[in-house]
């Protein structure tokens, strides 16, 4: 295996985590902004209202996209695994 295969790899790995974290952390990042701004303009200082809010949706989003997420990271595996045969080569 020569350096531009393990930058590839390395690059695939990359975006896999990426494409599997995305969903996720930009559904925390709007609900915490969104409250973040609530609290703000109410002067209400509850942390567990930050909190709260943000695991419900971090599980709805997990709940509609666990599919996808997982058959894209069964693909991935796949691919690695198909790809350990031609290493030895």
């Amino acid at each position: 295996m020569n350096i531009e295969t393990g930058l590839y790899w390395l690059q695939e790995m990359l975006m896999a985590v990426v494409v599997l974290s995305a969903p996720v952390l930009t559904g925390a990042l709007i609900i915490g902004l969104s409250i973040a701004i609530f609290q703000a303009a109410t002067s209400i200082q509850e942390m567990t209202l930050s909190y709260v809010p943000k695991m419900v949706v971090v599980v709805i989003i997990l709940f509609f996209t666990f599919a996808f997420m997982l058959q894209f990271a069964i693909d991935f595996m796949q691919r690695i695994f198909d790809f350990i045969p031609q290493i030895s080569n």
